[in-house]
C-alpha cells in the first residue's frame, strides 16, 4: 500500500507482511471503536486485598487496584 510500513502495535500481529491490518493476539482484544492501529489490552486481573465492612445498614467493600490493569 501507500506509505512506510510499520511494526504492528503491541500484543497483536499479523500472518503475512505489508498486511493492512494487525489482528490481536488470543487473549488480547480491541474494541469496536478502537482504531487498527490501537495496541490489543486483556482483561485486568482481580482487585487485591478485598476487605468487607458489615454494620447494620450496610456493606462497604474496599480493595487494592489489580496487579494487571
Amino acid at each position: 500500500g501507500e506509505g512506510p510500513c510499520s511494526p504492528c502495535p503491541p500484543n497483536s500481529r499479523t500472518t503475512s507482511g505489508a498486511a493492512m491490518v494487525c489482528t490481536c493476539r488470543n487473549g488480547f482484544f480491541r474494541a469496536d471503536t478502537d482504531p487498527a492501529d490501537s495496541a490489543c489490552t486483556s482483561v485486568p486481573s482481580a482487585p487485591r486485598s478485598v476487605i468487607s465492612n458489615v454494620n447494620e445498614t450496610s456493606l462497604v467493600l474496599e480493595w487494592s487496584e489489580p496487579q494487571d490493569t
